[in-house]
């Protein structure tokens, strides 16, 4: 903590830049409010806005050791003006971090806001120039009703989405430690999106060991030196997906029962870093529940899961995703794991809760063991907004292993069961006209080893990260999508390419990105052309539009980093007989805009629109 003295020295600095100037930016008044600097060890990353309501908003924060602090906000400065105060406390268990939500909000609302820490406001503006920190509420129905002319009450919907933002030029093909289309998102089109989505690939393997503190380091180092993702997001909020750089590296089989010992197994310790750090954000769901760690005893042939320090009485069966018995544990970057696997190692289902101690499980356990195990949950999520309905998907953490002799093998799935089930109803029942689907992994576009490889054919083989090696599932899912009488955006990642792709009639894949990391050459996308039709797996698709880099263009070469910004066209806002307030117009066929941006400057370099009007019956 600074002392007195040095306070006393940073004001009349701050006073002698000229005090007017700093009021007009909105700095708390130091005569009031003494001001912490914001590399003061007390606040080591954040805060963050995410789960943006109406009435609502979540702010996260992570300090350098367990602390209380304290949350300010207004809708006017300075924030000492009357602010309101909501209190919060970061844990260790939790890695440092702690939310607070903010309550009672005003819709279509603007709020300033500001954290203390021991009595001392933190300053989190980027610069003296910038402005202070704030944030707006999501509007509701009652902010746009007319009742000859909208009486539905619809809004124009607007979001930012990417993807692979890597900050590592040498081990995963990143280009900056702080991405300029971070800050091209907050300074060209802050005021313009309701929020932005990083679908999966936040982060990448740096500073991991496996083990949970490894993770851990892994998102203060990305937090810290990526300037540009902190400035965004405490100014939009934020909601995020997972993927295989998230979790650690491509790990397949997390979701099958009786899958034996490998790699997938560290499944559990990526997601509680994930979910420290950016799950907080996300919407909840009946379908979501808690990480569960543990050292359990199992005996030969019996079915039962033992624990005698668990608390099993309020788990929800329908909350958990699989079990993994023999937890992971990698030396630094080699799927090597850390010692003898445990004889027991692998992926097993949840047969019933029998009580406080004891589970059962499926497979029975083949030998007497004493070994640690953890308990999955489902991170799939959905909310809506006026006429859009968002279904966020995880492609990661719940898929059987592959078969690449075999992708169309019907016992395969990178959904599983139960997701596949709520995907299926929540797109058949919903009364949106607009359904977009935030996949972090692609449908159509292949991801192949071709960047990396020399091999002759290395541009058709799939390497497993999305649909395309699960084409069962997929085109079950692509036949009940094209039924459903409505536009259906598929929005991807992990592939570092961006691109516009004709699924079917009513099904579109778009691609936007990537945000940081090294762009990947055509070989990589399995060689679509740049416009025209392709087959993908045996389904032929429409390329509208990708992002073309040349494959005798070297991997490193590689720079053009792309984002996206999606607007749904509901409403117009019109003048009004009387001339005071404005009246608002509904289109009676709504349309979509999906626009890519350079990711250095901003500028547009693409855009797709699609209408109500272009949704096909089912045939």
């Amino acid at each position: 903590m600074k002392s007195r003295e040095t306070f006393a020295l940073l004001a009349v600095l701050f006073l002698s830049a000229g005090f007017a100037s700093a009021q007009e930016t909105g700095w708390p008044d130091p005569t009031i409010n003494e001001v912490l600097p914001y590399e003061s060890p007390g606040l080591v990353n954040g805060p963050f806005l995410g789960r943006p309501k109406a009435t609502s908003m979540r702010v996260w924060l992570q300090t350098l050791e367990p602390t209380e602090f304290e949350v300010l906000y207004t809708t006017q400065l300075p924030l000492n003006r009357d602010p309101v105060i909501v209190k919060g406390q970061t844990r260790a268990e939790d890695g440092n971090t702690g939310i607070v939500d903010l309550t009672g909000l005003e819709p279509q609302t603007r709020y300033y806001y500001g954290i203390r820490i021991n009595g001392m406001l933190a300053d989190l503006r980027a610069s003296m120039q910038s402005p202070w920190p704030s944030f707006r509420t999501l509007p509701v129905a009652e902010n746009f009703k007319d009742e000859q002319y909208n009486p539905e009450g619809r809004m124009n919907v607007r979001f930012a989405v990417g993807h692979c933002a890597s900050q590592d030029p040498f081990i995963s093909g990143g280009q900056y430690g702080s991405t300029p289309a971070y800050s091209n998102i907050l300074d060209k089109h802050a005021d313009e999106v309701m929020f932005a989505i990083v679908n999966g690939d936040v982060i990448y393997e740096a500073e991991r060991d496996g083990t949970l503190e490894g993770v851990r380091n892994n998102y203060r180092l990305y937090f810290s030196r990526g300037k540009s993702f902190s400035q965004l997001f405490r100014h939009v909020p934020g909601m995020f997906t997972f993927d295989d750089h998230d979790v650690g590296w491509d790990i397949h089989g997390c979701g099958q029962i009786g899958l034996k010992e490998g790699p997938h197994l560290i499944r559990d310790t990526g997601l509680r870093g994930y979910r420290e750090n950016l799950a907080w954000a996300n919407f909840d769901g009946p379908q979501t529940g808690e990480l569960r760690f543990g050292t359990a005893r199992v005996e030969k042939g019996s079915d039962i899961l033992f624990d005698p320090n668990a608390d099993f009485s309020q788990l929800d069966p329908a909350t958990v995703s699989t079990i993994h018995l023999g937890n992971f544990t990698r030396v630094a970057e080699t799927p090597r794991r850390r010692g003898p696997a445990p004889k027991n190692a692998g992926v097993y289902g949840l047969e019933e809760v029998i009580d406080a101690q004891h589970l059962r499980i499926t497979p029975a356990p083949k030998f007497d063991e004493e070994l640690s195990y953890s308990i999955g949950t489902h991170h799939y999520y959905d909310w809506q907004i006026s006429n859009c309905h968002f279904f966020a998907l995880d492609t990661r953490g719940e898929r059987s292993n592959r078969n690449p002799k075999k992708r169309d093998d019907p016992s395969l799935f990178i959904l599983g069961p139960a997701q596949e089930k709520w995907l299926l109803d929540g797109i058949r029942n919903t009364s949106a006209d607009f359904i977009f689907l935030i996949s972090p992994d692609p449908w159509v576009i292949y991801h192949t080893a071709a960047h990396v490889s020399d091999a002759p054919d290395a541009d058709k083989d799939d390497k497993g990260d999305g649909f395309p090696s699960f084409v069962h599932q997929r085109e079950m899912l692509l036949k009940a999508m094209d039924e459903v009488e409505k536009p259906i955006l598929i929005f991807t990642g992990d592939v570092h390419a961006a691109a516009s792709v004709k699924l079917s009639d009513n099904v579109w894949e778009m691609m936007c990105g990537p945000l940081g990391s090294t762009g990947h050459p055509l070989g990589t996308l399995g060689n679509p052309p740049t416009g025209g039709k392709w087959s993908s797996m045996g389904r032929e698709v429409e390329i509208r539009w990708v992002s073309g880099f040349p494959n005798n263009l070297p991997y490193q070469r590689i720079r053009n980093t792309f984002y996206g910004v999606v607007q749904v066209n509901n409403v117009l806002k019109v003048a009004s007989p009387e001339g005071d307030e404005p009246q608002w117009m509904a289109f009676d066929e709504p349309t979509v805009t999906v626009r890519w941006h350079d990711g250095y400057n901003g500028a547009l370099m693409y855009a797709e629109t699609i209408s109500t009007m272009d949704a096909v019956p089912a045939k």
